[in-house]
């Protein structure tokens, strides 16, 4: 008598069992993340509080009183050079952001026995990733075609915050369609998971441009009573900058790390004013009285590091990306983070370029068709004063 090759359908079924139960356990505990590698980590669960409060509206301006370099905006020095198109000067224009939401103010701070309790039982989350994409001219066209609309979403699915320039359109429902397709689809654990903020076309007559950011919303909170443009009456940038205030979703509101990111969009032909201005900017938006420190520049700068970090100061401001480029043919490098990781002690020291051509299995036609620009990302923990 031979032995019996397929088991008792008692063994079967027990196998099956076994099978989908941990197969189950494992999707419902964990999940696979990674840009460059994949790993494996514990969901974590999403913390709901709706206990969110404003901050204080202040204006910011630009003071037209203060000195501009007048050197040349020489890159004889730097292997990496600037491109764009250029353009002309127009008036700043106000911002107009759809859609309803806060977050509570920055946390103050605990006494040491109860910080220590807190930090004890404190949950571990997973980190956020912020980053900053030009679209090169990013309107109609672009947005109907299948193949971009599908790249574009497949990048923006690898952030949990990411800020967008070069929207070339005056059209204010064009991201708002981006991001429903973002969110549609037949990719699961998408649907409406994503959200925006937008500000006003600003920029020469004819060639306005719009920034934005797009998050998701289960990673990242916004409080859209603090999305504001930076007021220019002398008109002294092209582009006005786009100033939103972001919050970790997944800690409690006193542990959570809170943040303000302004988007940026500096004028090629106007590049060496407009970068001159950018230590004024960060400065107008941390003292606008909402007393948040971790104010992260982030944009298209027409400008590498190694120009960008001189301008600043030096000293704790580091850029997300050094000496590399950041466009798809490795020849320019023009996008960038600004991290003073002194006050941003939440920045992980993990940041870099998003090559999503070779992400995509794209060639260089397909990517140009898209943008020739690369995302530039970092990283920075949940938890507020940097401790995972």
């Amino acid at each position: 008598m031979s032995d019996s090759q397929g088991g008792s359908p008692l063994q079967v079924a027990v196998v099956v069992l076994l099978l989908v139960g941990g197969g189950w356990y494992f999707f419902r505990h964990y999940e696979i993340a990674g840009l460059d590698s994949v790993s494996v980590t514990p969901k974590d669960g999403y913390e709901d509080d709706t206990s969110f409060v404003s901050y204080i509206d202040a204006p910011v301006t630009i003071d037209a009183n203060r000195s501009v370099p007048t050197s040349e905006y020489s890159v004889a020095a730097n292997p990496i050079a600037l491109t764009s198109r250029a353009s002309s000067p127009l008036g700043a224009q106000a911002i107009s952001v759809d859609g309803l939401g806060d977050f509570s103010a920055p946390q103050t701070s605990l006494p040491t026995a109860q910080t220590a309790s807190v930090t004890a039982r404190r949950r571990t989350y997973r980190s956020i990733k912020v980053a900053s994409w030009a679209m090169d001219g990013f309107g109609p066209t672009k947005l109907s075609n299948l193949a971009v609309r599908k790249h574009v979403s497949a990048v923006v699915r690898q952030f949990d915050v990411i800020a967008l320039q070069q929207i070339a359109s005056i059209e204010r429902d064009l991201v708002p369609r981006l991001v429903e397709i973002i969110n549609g689809g037949q990719v699961a654990g998408y649907q409406n998971r994503y959200d925006y903020v937008l500000g006003e076309s600003s920029g020469p007559t004819g060639r306005q441009e719009q920034l934005a950011y797009i998050f998701d919303t289960t990673k990242v909170l916004v409080d859209r009573r603090q999305a504001y443009t930076v007021e220019d009456p002398q008109q002294q940038m092209t582009y006005d900058p786009l100033v939103a205030s972001f919050r970790a979703a997944k800690p409690d509101s006193q542990t959570a790390w809170t943040f303000t990111l302004v988007n940026l969009r500096i004028d090629l032909a106007r590049a060496p004013a407009e970068v001159a201005l950018l230590p004024q900017v960060l400065e107008s938006v941390r003292a606008d009285g909402r007393g948040e420190d971790d104010v992260l520049l982030l944009g298209l700068f027409q400008a590498d590091d190694a120009y960008l970090i001189p301008t600043m100061g030096g000293g704790p401001i580091r850029a997300a990306v050094q000496g590399r480029a950041t466009d798809i043919f490795g020849r320019y490098h023009t996008s960038n983070l600004l991290i003073d990781t002194v006050s941003t002690s939440e920045f992980l020291g993990r940041s870099g370029v998003y090559d999503y051509p070779r992400a995509l299995d794209l060639n260089p036609i397909e990517a140009e068709a898209v943008t020739s620009h690369l995302p530039v990302f970092a990283d920075f923990t949940a938890h507020e004063g940097g401790k995972l």
